[in-house]
């Protein structure tokens, strides 16, 4: 692995140990301009694209579609590619994949892919995975397993690269040649069909959802961990969430579009998340 400020060998993910040190010292910074590790006094280089106020506003652009690694490894597979194919990069997998139940809340599909393999009529053939350490942090692997089931289940195999083992451009060309030479291939069973989404068991925050405007994000993982590790574990927790899931979805439809609604619930749900920040609850991705 290579140090992301001097460039040389490190056992971390980031930094090797002279650099990890200077940052404990506070020598070396992560920039919260460039998101670039360097010297506290090195000017940023992303101030010349901004204003002294780019802080005021609440979204920014990222400096690139993709990692530095990432564009190492789709030159690559560009240039290794068959003729008839098409490389996509960050697909998400709602674009390529469906539920044969037409449920509701498809929110396992709202995950990202590294690349997508199509043939020439966009047809999906097969998914590109380029993973580093971070993978083996429990919540990565979770991540990992699910989409690769939903892929199986799908008949589209994943291909998984690991950085550590370099850009190996022969390697690289022959697993791809190999995985689309077998398509299409046997789909794997891994869920059980909902016949009727209307009687399914659907463990969504609704009305965290609804103000929150995500089914994915810090406050309603961690509402979500909460509702698992804490509200599951006792009769009147599991009697509450009873209750919420038969109002709830009934309450979020009708009053989707209240402002008073919105207001309301957000103060309500800001002092219970912030509750659980002090108590020590992660509000990192979370899979139910």
């Amino acid at each position: 692995m290579k140090c992301k400020v001097c460039g040389g060998e490190s056992k971390s993910y980031h930094l090797c140990k002279a650099c990890h040190i200077k940052k404990v010292e506070g020598k070396i910074i992560k920039c919260l301009k460039c998101q670039q590790w360097h010297d506290k006094d090195e000017h940023c280089k992303k101030e010349n694209l901004y204003d002294a106020h780019d802080t005021d506003f609440l979204y920014e652009r990222k400096q690139s579609l993709l990692t530095e690694t990432e564009k190492r490894f789709y030159s690559c597979i560009e240039g290794v590619l068959p003729s008839g194919y098409i490389l996509h990069m960050q697909s998400n997998l709602a674009t390529f994949i469906q539920r044969t139940d037409n449920a509701r809340y498809q929110n396992e599909l709202f995950r990202n892919v590294d690349f997508l393999i199509t043939d020439d009529n966009y047809i999906p053939m097969c998914v590109i995975e380029i993973n580093d350490d971070t993978h083996f942090q429990q919540n990565r692997k979770q991540r990992d397993i699910k989409v690769k089931k939903i892929c199986e289940e799908a008949g589209i195999p994943v291909i998984t690269f690991w950085v550590n083992k370099g850009v190996n451009k022969s390697y690289i060309e022959s697993k791809i040649t190999e995985t689309l030479a077998m398509m299409p291939v046997k789909r794997i069973h891994h869920f059980e069909v909902n016949k009727d989404t209307s009687k399914t068991k659907k463990k969504g925050c609704y009305v965290a959802t609804c103000v929150y405007g995500s089914y994915d994000c810090p406050q309603v993982w961690m509402l979500r961990r909460f509702r698992d590790q804490v509200l599951e574990q006792s009769w009147y927790g599991r009697l509450f969430i009873f209750i919420y899931y038969k109002l709830s979805p009934k309450l979020v439809n009708k009053f989707k579009d209240c402002e008073l609604f919105h207001r309301v619930c957000k103060k309500w749900l800001d002092t219970l998340v912030y509750y659980l920040y002090k108590k020590g609850y992660q509000d990192t991705p979370y899979i139910d």
